[in-house]
């Protein structure tokens, strides 16, 4: 502290003060202020101090000291007046309070918010620049650069009349089996470029949603425009269906010629996911008729019928989860020995209601949705465990996808094993072109046969019928067609045709079944052109075991 007349001064200083201002009590007492501080508090007209002195009023202020030396200190600066008794001004009363350390880390504050909001920035660009990179990846087809799947129906939804072309390339699977992915990978660029050269502008968006497939969508905006907009798709649809059969897509000295498919498909209201499974149906209709491209049509009943599709396979699914589906047997009846007793194991699914349904219903579907094995499993786990102990025979249908399935191959020989039933089990398998020339299926055959199981060749003589076949694989049955059968009592083309496979079977010593025995006549039939054995209606339908019979 120290107190300063009128004419400013310094009267009277403190040790504090002193060593505040750099000097001792000496030095100050007697001088002039002014030759103590800043030049700023000179006595000048605007000087603060005479303003004390005019005014009566004091103030508060920072200043800085020894500011050029190493020893710069920062003060907060309270100058007051001093008065008389009577309440006139004599002088002025300054203190001086050190701030220094304060100052620094108000300092410190300032550069630690600074460099944070600094860091903030860039954080936030860069979460920001993540985001967009996100954003690309989860709507972007890496190895395209298109717009993916998710894109398209995000658009799809976003718009008011939505018109959806799939583009599918014809037998690309076998492409990469031949050529390796590496250049299936190439055409599938390739195809992509060419796709974006073809088309027009003006709206249309090229996409890849799936592996061998491509999308082009358009917003027709207005039901008005719908009709010029689908012109427009069917002479794009022209085009590209004719200009990607004549380029030759070339890579490594490879030339590759491609077909594509397309399925045309619009609405009128923003559902995405059903926009483009009428354009797939629309594409499968179109592969199934041969036709280069097809627009989707309510009226064909196709849509109909891929939600019954849906319908069958959900119940299937089901019944395989609530362990419904079961064997019925039909028995075959053995003309020269009734009393040994075979039985065909044919499935049947019980749905939620107990009706009972026949195979001829689901098994497609079960193949498409990849269910067979479970129907097949449950077959094969239930009748063996039935037949067991019984000295019956029993006729199990097999297809090529059990024989190719190495999970079904597997249960076949454990559930043989652990129930020593392979002597009286005869496995049925349809003679087709997708069974002959297999060679997996034809070593499974043999495996089966090694382990003492018989073979038996199923409706033969529905048209593809091949002798040497039968020969090549040592069956020991071979089932006669139900064509020829169910009209052999009077059908002089069938007893004709019937003759000559019954000839070739007792010649080889293979066993004949015949199958669609309906009638007394029939059977009466069957039995006079010396068929081993007979199956049908006539014989019994199938049943439940046990059966009533």
């Amino acid at each position: 502290m120290c107190v300063i007349a009128r004419d400013f001064t310094i009267m009277r200083a403190n040790d504090a003060f002193a060593v505040m201002t750099g000097t001792s009590r000496e030095q100050i007492i007697g001088r002039k202020c002014y030759d103590i501080f800043e030049p700023c508090y000179h006595a000048s007209a605007a000087c603060t101090l005479r303003r004390i002195l005019e005014t009566g009023q004091g103030f508060d202020t920072d200043i800085t000291l020894h500011k050029d030396t190493a020893r710069e200190r920062s003060y907060i600066l309270t100058a007051t007046p001093l008065l008389s008794a009577c309440g006139e001004v004599i002088g002025i009363v300054k203190n001086l309070k050190d701030i220094t350390e304060r100052k620094r880390l108000e300092q410190q504050l300032i550069s630690a918010n600074q460099t944070l909001e600094r860091r903030v920035t860039e954080r936030t660009q860069a979460l920001k620049e993540r985001e967009k990179q996100l954003i690309r990846m989860i709507y972007t087809d890496n190895l395209t650069g298109l717009p993916n799947r998710l894109r398209l129906l995000r658009d799809v939804e976003g718009s008011q009349v939505p018109v959806v072309a799939l583009i599918n390339i014809d037998g690309f699977e076998q492409i990469n089996n031949f050529y390796g992915y590496a250049e299936g990978d190439f055409i599938l660029v390739s195809l992509a470029k060419l796709l974006s050269a073809a088309l027009p502008g003006n709206g249309y968006r090229l996409y890849r949603v799936h592996a061998d497939e491509y999308a082009i969508f358009m917003d027709a905006r207005q039901v008005a425009d719908l009709p010029g907009v689908l012109d427009k798709f069917e002479l794009l649809a022209k085009h590209i269906t004719s200009v990607i059969p004549a380029t030759k897509f070339t890579n490594n000295q490879q030339q590759v010629l491609l077909r594509v498919t397309m399925g045309i498909a619009f609405t009128t209201s923003a559902d995405p996911e059903k926009l483009v499974i009428k354009a797939d149906i629309a594409l499968r209709e179109a592969r199934l008729h041969r036709k280069s491209h097809l627009f989707f049509q309510e009226s064909a009943g196709i849509d109909a019928r891929y939600q019954d599709n849906i319908k069958w396979a959900a119940l299937l699914q089901d019944a395989i989860k609530h362990d419904r589906i079961v064997p019925y047997f039909q028995p075959i009846h053995n003309h020269k020995e009734p009393q040994n007793r075979h039985y065909e194991v044919l499935a049947r699914l019980i749905d939620n209601r107990g009706n009972i349904i026949s195979p001829f219903q689901f098994i497609n579907i079960a193949k498409a949705t990849k269910q067979y094995p479970a129907i097949t499993k449950a077959i094969i786990e239930k009748s063996f465990f039935l037949f067991r102990n019984l000295p019956d025979e029993i006729s199990i249908n097999l297809d090529v996808e059990d024989m190719e399935d190495a999970a079904t191959a597997t249960l076949i020989q454990e559930q043989l094993a652990k129930y020593n039933i392979a002597n009286r089990v005869v496995f049925e398998v349809l003679e087709n072109h997708r069974l002959e020339g297999n060679s997996a299926a034809a070593q499974f055959l043999k495996t089966l046969k090694a382990a003492g199981c018989k073979l038996a060749v199923d409706d033969f003589g529905s048209g593809y019928s091949n002798f040497a076949y039968v020969l090549s694989l040592d069956f020991d049955y071979l089932k006669i067609d139900a064509s020829l059968i169910k009209n052999i009592d009077q059908d002089a083309s069938s007893q004709a045709i019937v003759k000559s496979i019954v000839t070739f079977t007792q010649d080889m010593g293979i066993k004949t079944i015949a199958e669609f025995v309906h009638s007394e006549s029939v059977f009466s039939a069957v039995k006079n052109y010396n068929i081993d054995f007979s199956q049908g209606f006539y014989i019994a339908k199938p049943g439940p075991w046990p059966l009533n019979s």
